[in-house]
């Protein structure tokens, strides 16, 4: 049995003594949240910095009655990290409410990150007419339900290699009533052909390898296709990753515009998750 949470004690004191004057200035944006747990990352800390981090977590925030710090980086083709206990209620399952939507799964066994919200939300608005919708590498669907969730007349795609992510998906699926999502168990490379100019949108959420699969976005693509493509870049990077988008088409006989660019997030001292909006246009 895991240690209780303490609701109605401040640990804040025992966090300042133990971390320093400037621990309560990130503490709240200092891991992520991930509904009922979570992730620290604990480099720098001892085990028993940790745990009073972690009371001061839960005993501020009333939603969080579980600890976990990180035990490693992201890593591998299902892009999954190692997770260690720290305090609160034993477990690894996230229940995780965005924009409506509800999603339950095991946090050491798919990739989910909530700093992914905003942009969930935004490509859901922008899809509203869209008829149909490929959404690669879709993990447990977060993307593609928000999407279902405004757009019921649409079809959503959603392409998934981690057999576990893909059935957690069909829950998901269920749990959010949204039967136009179609879960898709396999690898985006090998489905060439099967989804040929299909796409009224693509997203593409996968930002160490998404060029690679430029390939397979202009086939699904149709005329007019707007693709939705994420990636790590050194900071001042952005234009090589544009031109990089504009080569491939130039070489595969069709044309993109940019439409729109933002920064969704710092990943490390040098880089930057960026999204790039583009429309593909093809010969008639």
């Amino acid at each position: 049995m895991g240690a209780k949470p303490g609701k109605t004690r401040d640990y804040t004191g025992e966090l300042k003594r133990a971390l320093g004057e400037d621990a309560l200035h990130s503490v709240d944006t200092g891991y992520d949240h991930l509904g009922n747990i979570a992730v620290i990352d604990p480099t720098g800390m001892t085990r028993a910095q940790e745990k009073i981090l972690a009371r001061h977590i839960i005993g501020s925030n009333r939603t969080i009655t579980t600890v976990l710090a990180k035990g490693g980086p992201v890593e591998g083709i299902y892009r999954v990290r190692k997770v260690r206990y720290v305090f609160g209620k034993r477990t690894s399952i996230a229940r995780y409410r965005e924009h409506g939507c509800t999603y339950d799964f095991d946090v050491r066994k798919t990739f989910f990150s909530a700093r992914l919200a905003y942009e969930r939300a935004r490509i859901a608005e922008l899809a509203k007419q869209d008829k149909h919708v490929v959404v690669m590498f879709a993990g447990i669907g977060p993307f593609a339900i928000q999407i279902a969730k405004r757009n019921k007349s649409a079809k959503i795609v959603a392409i998934e290699l981690n057999r576990y992510a893909c059935r957690q998906m069909r829950e998901e699926i269920r749990l959010n009533k949204t039967p136009n999502v179609v879960p898709v168990q396999g690898n985006v490379k090998k489905m060439r052909g099967k989804y040929d100019n299909f796409a009224d949108r693509i997203v593409m959420p996968l930002p160490k390898t998404s060029t690679s699969f430029l390939d397979e976005a202009c086939e699904m693509a149709r005329n007019g296709c707007v693709v939705h493509l994420y990636s790590f870049i050194n900071l001042d990077a952005l234009q090589l990753l544009i031109d990089g988008i504009k080569d491939h088409a130039k070489h595969n006989s069709y044309s993109v515009k940019v439409l729109f660019t933002r920064t969704v997030r710092n990943y490390s001292a040098k880089e930057i998750e960026i999204v790039v909006d583009y429309k593909i246009s093809k010969p008639r």
